[in-house]
């Protein structure tokens, strides 16, 4: 199992693709910038509230099973999210081995719903 149900069931999805730099300012005013190498994108994946825990309980458990330590692949795909394929179809889909950094919380709610207490954050394992 995989972290992938979650990209397929995501209510949005942010991809933060900007490079880490370190900068100086000199007394001068003026200012260095150098980069930090290549950079692994970060991947924001919001799930909705109120996915039925009948549906998504297996995967839960499977996705905690892998915790934080473990890398899985998510594929981005074109189906569900053509604006970031500039809504041209490609040859197959985008896909990316990554790492859970950040694993919201879950409760159920009306007795058969699902509520998370945040977003899912996954790193790109370079």
């Amino acid at each position: 199992m995989s972290f992938q149900w979650i990209v397929d069931n995501a209510e949005s999805l942010s991809i933060d693709r900007k490079r880490m730099v370190a900068t100086t300012t000199a007394r001068d005013g003026s200012v260095r910038v150098v980069s930090r190498g290549t950079q692994p994108k970060k991947f924001t994946v919001k799930l909705p509230d109120g996915i039925l825990w009948t549906t998504i309980r297996t995967d839960i458990a499977a996705a905690e099973g892998l915790d934080r330590i473990t890398t899985a692949t998510i594929s981005i795909p074109y189906a569900k999210f053509p604006w970031y394929y500039g809504n041209v179809a490609p040859v197959a889909d985008d896909t990316y081995t990554v790492r859970c950094i950040e694993f919201p919380e879950w409760t159920i709610f009306s007795r058969n719903q699902v509520s998370w207490s945040g977003a899912f954050v996954f790193i790109e394992v370079l």
